[in-house]
């Protein structure tokens, strides 16, 4: 007879727990004491089952008031393609797919009315050997590196790092996307305000496991899947941007738009 160890007979038990409603989403889960003399186990192998169900992503730890079931979350639609949201720096989320709970009569519910944007920290920095066949520049350039965050309803929905050559924007009112009169605006935009017309965009879309700083910035469990997107915008043949962006792969399915007419 197989032996179970104990903090997994105990994470079972939660588990079932969980499933069958007893704690259900956002129910804060019996502090380790509790669990180990209700399960009749040292307060260690109580607080290993709890780490388990934290790391499988079914429970969340808030500082300083305990450990609660984590909220399912529906998977949302995220149009990639040239919405009226994106052209003004947000995302482009339904709301009917957003998660689950009660709609607020009168709230601005359209697309992307949950969308908030970070402040970006941005620095100028040697363009990668990566980055530099990106952006077709000599490896070394110089180019400023923005990271930000955005959210949606509420919940952290994607992680971005993009590059910029400094030739480009450096010295002009929208050098900086967290600054000047187009603080928070797209691309699309702030190139615009300088005189350069965006003409396309490109998108290449891996799946893959989240890093462990990328899970805890998404308040996502220890190995859960993500989209990871390598974007770049030009004029004409020359980038004028590129970036990573990191999608948690279970609140969001990613929508594009493909025109019929090819273009000449």
């Amino acid at each position: 007879m197989v032996r179970v160890a104990s903090y997994r007979r105990v994470a079972d038990g939660l588990r079932r727990r969980i499933e069958t409603g007893e704690f259900p989403p956002g129910a804060l889960l019996p502090s380790r004491a509790a669990l180990a003399e209700e399960y009749d186990v040292g307060v260690n192998v109580a607080a290993a089952a709890v780490r388990l169900l934290v790391s499988e992503g079914l429970a969340r730890g808030r500082t300083g008031r305990g450990v609660f079931v984590r909220e399912r979350v529906s998977a949302s639609t995220m149009a990639r393609s040239w919405t009226h949201e994106r052209l003004q720096g947000r995302l482009a989320v339904h709301p009917a797919l957003r998660r689950t709970g009660p709609v607020v009569p009168g709230a601005d519910d359209g697309p992307g009315a949950g969308s908030e944007r970070g402040v970006p920290s941005s620095r100028t920095e040697g363009a990668s050997p990566d980055i530099a066949r990106r952006l077709c520049l000599p490896p070394g350039e110089p180019v400023i590196r923005s990271e930000y965050q955005l959210s949606n309803d509420g919940l952290p929905a994607m992680i971005c790092v993009s590059w910029e050559p400094l030739e480009i924007t450096g010295g002009t009112p929208v050098s900086l996307p967290g600054a000047g009169p187009l603080a928070g605006g797209s691309v699309v935009a702030r190139m615009s305000y300088i005189g350069i017309r965006v003409t396309r965009s490109t998108e290449t879309v891996t799946a893959r496991l989240a890093t462990a700083q990328e899970a805890a910035a998404l308040d996502l469990g220890r190995g859960a899947a993500v989209a990871a997107i390598e974007r770049t915008y030009y004029t004409g043949e020359r980038p004028l941007e590129t970036a990573d962006l990191v999608i948690p792969g279970d609140r969001f399915r990613l929508a594009y738009e493909i025109p019929a007419e090819p273009h000449h």
